[in-house]
């Protein structure tokens, strides 16, 4: 008798095929979350957005999984496992060696990101009032901004004087606190500035905040 055990064989055209569809869902689930909010979607709905079958969209993850995905492809911009500030737009952005022109740079990187982010962040928020679960993911999610808002005030910083009496730390905690996603639901869903005005006031916002006065 035969005892060679096969090896699983992988065919690169299934696996790929399976990404697409993985991507797909996820891209249904953030339209879904974006619009109805989580309680509002279904994963039935999730299907029927992405012209797939149910059990395709239980294959891919829980609900609270797709949220946390969908959250983080639209803060890194896609589905590549790269942290934000490791993206070339921010990398480029960090490499600016006078602090107004690493302001400027940091602001358009991110200001198209705020469009969809806000209402995923809505979403989320209100499934973290819910779910237990979902609050710590979003605790840990609020972690990970504060760090990457105290990278950025440590980079003006090493390039100039801050604000008189601003401590990095402090500078921190006013972007953390004031850049967030309830001040992008205002500017970009009830004002509905352009992804330009938005770098403008982000431009704006940490110039007053960290710089001193010119």
């Amino acid at each position: 008798m035969d005892t060679t055990q096969s090896r699983a064989y992988r065919s690169p055209r299934r696996q790929a095929q399976a990404e697409a569809t993985r991507a797909a869902i996820t891209r249904a689930a953030a339209r879904l979350f974006a619009d109805r909010g989580y309680a509002g979607t279904t994963m039935q709905a999730i299907a029927d957005e992405a012209g797939v079958a149910v059990e395709s969209v239980y294959k891919a993850g829980s609900k609270a999984q797709l949220l946390r995905r969908a959250h983080d492809e639209a803060v890194a911009g896609d589905d590549r496992p790269i942290p934000l500030l490791e993206r070339d737009e921010l990398r480029a952005a960090f490499a600016e060696d006078d602090q107004r022109a690493l302001i400027r740079a940091f602001a358009r990187a991110i200001a198209g990101r705020a469009r969809t982010l806000t209402p995923l962040s809505s979403a989320f928020v209100q499934a973290a009032g819910a779910d237990p679960a979902i609050g710590a993911t979003w605790e840990e999610l609020e972690a990970q901004r504060r760090i990457d808002m105290g990278r950025l005030v440590e980079a003006v910083a090493a390039r100039g004087p801050l604000r008189d009496g601003l401590t990095v730390d402090r500078g921190t905690t006013l972007l953390w606190t004031v850049l967030n996603h309830q001040a992008g639901w205002l500017i970009t869903q009830q004002l509905g500035w352009s992804d330009e005005q938005v770098a403008d006031w982000i431009v704006e916002l940490l110039t007053c905040l960290l710089l001193p006065s010119a």
